[in-house]
């Protein structure tokens, strides 16, 4: 598989893949699906991309060597301090603390304070809310930008519903990445 360019941003995913394995309170997504979190920010040049889940920062280095190269900027959303304050420390280590601006909060309330047209955004929090997430995001998401949902195979009976929902939207298409933990894409096809 192909490393990130950028040698410091390459080694603390290594270093954050290693904690990874050592840590149960982790939930990151795996580094195969990193990598592809990667590829397809950079392949549709995102500015804007949101994040709601940051844990300790592996899925946002990922972003963030992405938006290094698009010229762009992440809000990243977690509810945990302990979580925040050790991403804040990865992400200034990687130099990124000009590109990832991250909140601590419930991301219901954190949404609608970001202001612009996402690009892309990801789900990778508390699953009985990602309905709610995906209703705060779809109207700020611009025609072509894509909302990208984690765990849907590891999580597949909790996320059927939600699953199903998005599958509907007329303005839309879904579909299940079989990667990693398993992502539904739902891109927006019209305003």
């Amino acid at each position: 598989m192909n490393s990130i360019a950028d040698q410091t941003i390459g080694s603390l995913i290594d270093e954050l893949d290693q904690l990874g394995r050592q840590r149960d309170d982790a939930w990151q997504v795996p580094r195969v699906e990193g990598m592809l979190l990667f590829q397809i920010a950079v392949s549709c040049g995102a500015k804007l991309i949101v994040e709601i889940g940051t844990s300790y920062g592996f899925s946002g280095l990922f972003w963030g060597a992405a938006l290094k190269q698009t010229g762009g900027k992440l809000h990243t959303i977690d509810v945990n301090p302990k979580k925040f304050e050790s991403a804040k420390e990865t992400f200034n280590r990687a130099g990124l603390s000009s590109i990832v601006q991250q909140h601590l909060g419930e991301a219901k309330n954190v949404l609608p304070t970001i202001s612009g047209k996402i690009d892309l955004a990801f789900i990778d929090a508390d699953k009985p809310s990602t309905a709610a997430y995906f209703d705060l995001l779809w109207p700020a998401l611009r025609v072509g930008g894509s909302i990208l949902t984690d765990n849907i195979m590891t999580h597949h009976k909790e996320l059927a519903d939600y699953v199903a929902k998005v599958r509907a939207v007329p303005n839309a298409i879904s579909l299940d990445l079989p990667v990693g933990n398993g992502l539904e894409w739902t891109t927006k096809i019209a305003g």
